[in-house]
């Protein structure tokens, strides 16, 4: 090959590598989802295998979405269980995002007012920065798993903006 040939093919590498990088989805990390329990009832004995369900499936979801590029936190661990409850905590868990290189935190919630009644929310923030950019929030019905699940899978589906999704990009 002529080194000019040469010369093209380093610069489309370079280019196709820039492109590829300008692209890549931003860094996040998914705290655990923790239930809030007001109703008086006793705990259900499966409510720890069924957050934990419900972590994995906004991880899933969220990663699904091609927004977000999930960073793990099992090094973490520790100080992720010493930072609870988060929904109560004023940001204490974004020292935690940012020292695992994340773009954006992801903090869950369920609130248990009855057997029946339950609200989820979901809040993203901006770990460098430390402001939230997006607050997803609803109701189930029901005090299952299979509530759970689709309540979550329900939120990420319709209540994460495309606006959101294009700032996060930094397309906008």
């Amino acid at each position: 090959m002529s080194v000019g040939t040469n010369a093209r093919i380093a610069v489309m590498a370079v280019m196709l590598g820039w492109a590829g990088t300008a692209f890549a989805a931003p860094a996040a990390v998914i705290f655990p989802f923790e239930i809030y329990d007001t109703s008086g009832e006793p705990p259900q004995p499966d409510i720890a295998a069924r957050l934990s369900m419900a972590t994995r499936v906004l991880s899933e979801s969220l990663e699904k979405t091609g927004r977000y590029h999930l960073v793990d936190l099992a090094a973490f661990s520790a100080e992720i269980a010493a930072s609870g409850p988060r929904y109560q905590c004023s940001s204490c868990f974004l020292p935690i995002a940012r020292r695992a290189g994340a773009d954006f935190a992801v903090v869950g919630v369920f609130h248990k007012v009855s057997t029946l009644i339950s609200s989820i929310d979901i809040w993203i923030f901006d770990a460098p920065k430390g402001y939230g950019v997006a607050h997803l929030s609803g109701q189930i019905r029901g005090d299952t798993a299979e509530a759970y699940a689709h309540g979550v899978r329900f939120l990420v589906k319709n209540r994460l903006s495309d606006e959101l999704a294009a700032d996060d990009a930094g397309l906008k």
